[in-house]
């Protein structure tokens, strides 16, 4: 069940589809970035680049009837509320049975006071468009804004022709996020530019669908990708990390335009979880990328453009010393890949190792380095020797193993600027970050444009997280101020750098060591929601035993039944819903599965496992229950990761077990063997997905057995923020 939605019920009506190929490709890319003076409100500099970009793949998919709405772009008409309109017309007109019509949307986003009663928090979510105007004092709509039922029903004219529509909004209209320094810009006003005040705005207990047509069986199917969810903010953000001119794009635009462009054969559920996982683990971007899209619609299965289903290694098109991939598919300067011949080569049918000497948006130069060479950020490898003839594709093999953990620097958690009035916190913080990265050897800095974890000072705290707000809540890991000892920021800070280290090399890892081989276990998180209207109202005395206590006993009850469902790559959890792991073989041999859980509060805790052959699934570990307000008054909400790190069990060696060597919170210290543990993984993600398998390196890193990561994000809610976005009243 999808809780939180930016564009919502207005737009979506599920019905039956054909889902065989389409005749015809068409699309209407729509960007508003030069908004009118009488808006208002800030221009932004992404959305021409997004519809520019979008343009060149799907051209390069084969789509020839492309409608072009965007200012800035040679050939768009103006983005006015008319200009859309008539954008929509004309696609529409020349929409067939069985065509795919592919609809963009990028700008701002916002709310206004729903007029239709279809919503369930009394809000309408809006777009736009240039020409948007401020409402009279005490007005309840934005004037020439497009309202998510006014989408609707220009969606519902294309399908009634019989093609299926996939859209795609990179904006939003929600959150009061802190915004994010110099590297990203957020896309969504709040209402209150427009003169609406949504603060009365009435809140319905119950979804009420809307009142649309029926569609014949005859019509086409519906997708949707949203680039993040109600409570939450889009991004846009410069690529070029301060290296050229700037190259602004919509952060879900471009890590979907890179998924698009490598050519990969998925289903639009893979498509739409490999653009996720790029999203949160995109180098480039750092902690300010994080964001949660959200999809809806009946084509999630099918393949994307009516292609093939496949799995195989993304591989991009070289020509000599230029690659058909850059920034906008996280290929950055200094990262390492592997030369091919074909498309079709064999992971270890490997020409010859290059490294990027020069990242642009969509495409990169390359050198050829020797097999050995470890990227890394500062500097890169030496050339060595031409780029052979008849190398044709390029797969990534390692990005530059850069471990540096960046830090915000203090920030007031209303205004998102560097804290002045309290310059003394500002310099304990900086003292302590500096002796804790010296004592552990881990990299650390305070950098204002690009960072893994944010710090933000609020009513005599110090909150750390990748985003530290969640709605109007602050969330992470909270410090009091004062310290109520001298060296608790120090113990703070040796806990986060601790985590976020191991977060990082597993990062790499994933999908990384043994990226040419499929992983040989199926691993499985599922979760048993609580029932909101069982949960204590916000400000009511909290009794957790009592709240959770038969929540989870239900969850015990219910193992066995269908009440635990698959939990999407990410998505907001709430108090009291019990997560269950599981693994289960599909080949012979015996794998360490290791389940590593990193919390809200920097918490690291390991489960281990042994899977034999193709038995029964079993469990990794017990079952976790989430916890926004957990015993002994902690708040725990915010964003939190999982990792399955899988082995091959060596023969005649120790299992790779990780308890009791990664955790951060269980008062130990990291003895030998956690060290030698953590100097393996790291060099397991310096050798990569073909060089280890091929025994390039030699000595023991050839002998290492094949180890593979897959990850998990959400975030727990803030009891507040869960019973504003489901519409309940406390």
């Amino acid at each position: 069940m999808m809780l939180f939605r930016c564009f919502g019920a207005a737009i979506f009506v599920l019905i039956g589809c054909s889902l065989s190929a389409h005749a015809e490709t068409r699309a209407l890319l729509i960007g508003v970035s030069d908004y009118y003076d009488s808006a208002e409100i800030s221009d932004l500099k992404g959305p021409a680049n997004d519809v520019r970009l979008m343009r060149d793949v799907l051209l390069s998919r084969g789509a020839e009837d492309i409608v072009v709405v965007a200012d800035g772009v040679d050939g768009g008409r103006a983005p006015t509320l008319a200009g859309i309109e008539e954008g929509f017309d004309e696609i529409t007109s020349r929409a067939a049975p069985g065509d795919l019509v592919y609809i963009h949307l990028s700008g701002h986003g916002t709310r206004q006071l729903d007029l239709e009663a279809d919503e369930t928090d009394g809000l309408d979510e809006v777009f736009l468009p240039a020409d948007v105007r401020a409402a009279e004092k005490g007005g309840r709509t934005i004037p020439n804004a497009l309202t998510d039922d006014r989408i609707g029903a220009l969606i519902f004219a294309v399908r009634a022709k019989g093609a299926n529509v996939w859209l795609v909004m990179d904006s939003c209209h929600s959150g009061s996020g802190i915004r994010n320094g110099g590297l990203t810009a957020e896309r969504q006003v709040d209402p209150a530019v427009f003169n609406i005040d949504v603060r009365g705005a009435p809140v319905r207990s119950e979804t009420a669908a809307p009142a649309q047509p029926e569609l014949d069986e005859n019509a086409g199917g519906y997708l949707a990708f949203y680039a993040t969810r109600a409570n939450d903010v889009a991004r846009e953000g410069d690529l070029s990390q301060g290296v050229g001119d700037p190259q602004w794009y919509g952060l879900f635009s471009a890590a979907l335009a890179a998924r698009l462009d490598s050519g990969q054969p998925l289903t639009y559920r893979q498509l739409f979880q490999a653009v996720l996982s790029d999203l949160n683990h995109n180098n480039n971007l750092g902690a300010s990328a994080v964001q949660t899209p959200l999809w809806e619609g009946d084509l999630i299965d099918a393949p994307v453009f009516g292609g093939r289903r496949a799995r195989q290694v993304p591989r991009f098109l070289t020509e000599f010393d230029e690659v058909k991939a850059g920034l906008v598919h996280g290929v950055q300067t200094g990262t390492l890949l592997a030369l091919v011949a074909d498309v079709s080569a064999q992971p270890n049918d490997i020409l010859g190792y290059a490294q990027v000497e020069e990242a642009n948006a969509r495409s990169s130069f390359i050198r050829m380095v020797d097999a050995a060479c470890a990227p890394q950020a500062e500097a890169l490898c030496p050339a060595m020797g031409t780029i052979p003839t008849e190398a044709r594709f390029a797969q990534v093999e390692l990005h530059p193993t850069d471990r540096r953990i960046g830090f915000s620097p203090v920030l007031d958690f209303e205004t998102g600027a560097p804290l002045t009035r309290n310059p003394t916190l500002s310099n304990k913080f900086d003292a302590a970050l500096a002796e804790q990265s010296t004592a552990l050897g881990i990299a650390a800095d305070v950098s204002h444009d690009s960072y893994d974890i944010q710090v933000v000072f609020r009513e005599n705290a110090l909150w750390f997280g990748p985003v530290t707000a969640i709605g109007a809540a602050p969330v992470g890991f909270r410090v009091e101020v004062p310290f109520r000892k001298r060296n608790t920021l120090s113990v703070a800070l040796n806990r986060i750098l601790r985590a976020e280290h191991l977060a990082k090399t597993l990062d790499l890892l994933d999908g990384g060591a043994a990226f040419g081989a499929p992983l040989p276990v199926a691993l499985n998180v599922e979760v048993f929601p609580s029932d909101i209207s069982e949960l204590i109202s916000p400000g009511d005395p909290i009794d957790v035993a009592a709240e959770c206590g038969p929540v989870g006993q239900a969850a015990v009850q219910a193992l066995n039944s269908d009440a635990f469902a698959n939990i999407e790559a990410a998505r907001d959890l709430k108090q009291c819903d019990v997560l269950r792991f599981r693994a289960k073989g599909d080949k012979d041999g015996q794998r360490d599965v290791n389940r590593i859980h990193i919390d809200a509060q920097y918490c690291v805790h390991a489960d281990y496992e042994l899977v034999e052959g193709d038995a029964e699934a079993r469990d990794v570990g017990e079952m976790i229950q989430m916890c926004s307000d957990c015993p002994r008054n902690v708040y725990s909400a915010g964003h939190e990761r999982l990792y399955f790190l899988v082995s091959e069990l060596e023969e005649n060696g120790e299992a790779l077990n990780l308890q009791g060597l990664v955790e951060t919170c269980n008062g130990s210290t990291r003895d030998a063997r956690g060290e030698a543990l953590s100097n393996m993984l790291q060099d397991l993600s310096q050798t990569g997905a073909t060089r280890g398998a091929m025994g390039l390196l030699g000595g023991a890193t050839a002998q290492k057995p094949s180890v593979w990561v897959q990850s998990y994000r959400w975030r727990v809610m803030p009891r507040a923020e869960v019973f504003r976005d489901a519409g309940v009243s406390p």
